[in-house]
C-alpha cells in the first residue's frame, strides 16, 4: 500500500521548488556498485555516469503536479555521478526506459525537485509509464543532451540495472565532507562546532517506518567505520526532513571515516519498502567529479 502522506510530501515539494525555480540478512543492492559495496566513479573520465534507477512508485504520484496530466504516474529517481545545473524541470526528452520486452518508455517529466540544493543535484526524478504486467523496467539512459556543472554532455549515459519496486532504499552514495564545506546552523542543518560531515544519498527517498520522520532509532541504528577500526554513530542526523533523498550524518570527533552501515528495517521508500542491512563505502567528496 502506497505511503500517501509521505508522497504527498515528495511532490508538494518538487512542485514548490521545480515549477517556481526558487531553489537553488546483510544485502548489498545491485545498482551499479562495485562487490565491496563501494560506488563506481570513473574519476576524471570525461563522461557521466548513471549510478542507480529506483523504481520507486508505480501510478503513485499525481501527474498533475507536475504538469504531467491528470492521471497517477511512476516515479524513477536515478542518481549520477556529476552534478546537474538549475533550473531544477529539465527536458525529459532527453531521457528513456528500456524494459524487459525491449521497448522503451518515454518521460512525461523530469526534474531535480526535491534534491536541489546545491550540493545535491545528482538526482533526477522521472514521470511517466514505466511498466505493466510481465514488462518491468530494466535500464535507464539518456538519450539527448544533458550538460553536467562542469559542462560534460551526459548523452549516452546508461545504467542496465534498475531496482524493482518491491525492493527497499539503499545508500548509493555516502560522501565525507569538512563541516566548512557544507551549510550549517541553520534548521535541518549540522551545528557549526560538528568535526565532519557524512552526506548519503540513497536510490529514493527515504522515512522512518510508516513515513515517520527519522529519529534517534536512525541515529543509533546506522554506524560508521573509520580506518582507525573505531565504529561510532552520528551525534546529529541533519538534512533529514526535507522528503528527499539524503541524509547528513554530523560527527563531531576528527577522524577518516571508511564506511557507513545502516541497520535492517529503519528505512522506508515511499512505496512503504523497508532497507536491509548494507555498507556503503565513504569517499572523500573531492573524489567525486563536479
Amino acid at each position: 500500500m502506497k505511503n500517501w502522506a509521505f508522497v504527498i510530501g515528495i511532490v508538494t515539494c518538487a512542485l514548490l521548488t521545480a515549477c517556481n525555480g526558487d531553489s537553488d540478512g546483510t544485502t548489498v543492492q545491485d545498482t551499479g556498485s562495485a562487490e565491496d559495496g563501494s560506488t563506481t566513479i570513473d574519476g576524471g573520465a570525461e563522461s557521466v555516469h548513471i549510478l542507480s534507477a529506483f523504481f520507486g512508485l508505480d501510478n503513485g504520484v499525481p501527474g498533475l503536479f507536475f504538469g504531467c496530466g491528470f492521471g497517477l504516474q511512476d516515479g524513477m529517481p536515478i542518481v549520477l555521478d556529476r552534478r546537474i545545473p538549475l533550473p531544477a524541470l529539465l527536458d525529459a526528452s532527453v531521457f528513456v526506459v528500456h524494459r524487459a520486452s525491449g521497448a522503451e518508455s518515454p518521460i512525461g517529466c523530469a526534474t531535480l525537485a526535491p534534491a536541489d540544493e546545491a550540493e545535491e543535484r545528482r538526482t533526477i526524478l522521472l514521470l511517466g509509464e514505466f511498466a505493466s504486467d510481465g514488462d518491468p523496467p530494466v535500464g535507464v539512459e539518456i538519450v539527448g543532451t544533458l550538460l553536467t556543472d562542469d559542462g560534460i554532455d551526459a548523452k549516452g549515459a546508461l545504467v542496465e540495472t534498475v531496482v524493482p519496486l518491491a525492493a527497499g532504499p539503499s545508500i548509493v552514495l555516502a560522501e565525507h565532507y569538512l563541516i566548512s564545506e557544507l551549510p550549517t546552523g541553520s534548521t535541518d542543518e549540522c551545528p557549526a562546532d560538528m568535526d565532519h560531515i557524512i552526506k548519503t544519498t540513497w536510490e529514493g527517498g527515504v522515512s522512518g517506518p510508516g513515513g515517520a520522520d527519522l529519529d534517534e532509532s536512525h541515529r543509533l541504528g546506522t554506524t560508521v567505520e573509520y580506518a582507525s577500526g573505531e565504529v561510532r554513530v552520528a551525534t546529529l542526523l541533519a538534512d533529514a526532513f526535507d522528503n528527499d533523498n539524503h541524509v547528513e550524518f554530523c560527527m563531531s570527533a576528527p577522524g577518516e571515516p571508511v564506511a557507513i552501515t545502516a541497520g535492517s528495517g529503519l528505512y522506508e521508500d515511499p512505496n512503504g519498502d523497508l532497507n536491509v542491512l548494507h555498507t556503503q563505502v565513504v569517499i572523500d567528496a573531492h573524489e567525486l567529479t563536479p
